[in-house]
């Protein structure tokens, strides 16, 4: 969560789309990243909490307040984020961008089990 409040700050948005489910990549806004990016000054990340869930593959929720300063005021946002673990490398459920899976469809995230039971329960929470 760390990396991706810091690539907002930094502008890195190829960091923010490489860091978010590769299935949900191609949907994501990067015009509307950038400009909340750079229109933005950040003032500080506050994880108030993580924790990870065992098993194939792994899963994690990070708890967070994000606070930043723009053209009509300072503003927070909390959120639980949740990511999934795909060959070693952490990436972010992007919960604005709908999986085309069924609950009984293999999970878009390739971790060898039914959507239902995978990440699912991540991006309902």
């Amino acid at each position: 969560m760390r990396s991706r409040y810091s690539a907002y700050v930094l502008g890195l948005v190829d960091y923010l789309v490489a860091t978010t489910l590769p299935v949900q990549q191609q949907a994501l806004d990067r015009d509307a990243m950038a400009a909340w990016s750079a229109q933005s000054t950040w003032l500080g990340l506050e994880v108030e909490g993580s924790e990870v869930f065992g098993g194939k593959p792994e899963h994690a929720q990070v708890s967070f307040v994000a606070r930043w300063h723009d053209d009509n005021g300072e503003h927070r946002h909390r959120e639980c984020s949740a990511f999934v673990q795909v060959d070693g490398r952490w990436f972010f459920l992007d919960p604005t961008v709908p999986l085309k899976a069924g609950r009984n469809d293999p999970c878009p995230c390739q971790g060898g089990q039914k959507f239902k039971k995978c990440c699912a329960p991540y991006l309902n929470a």
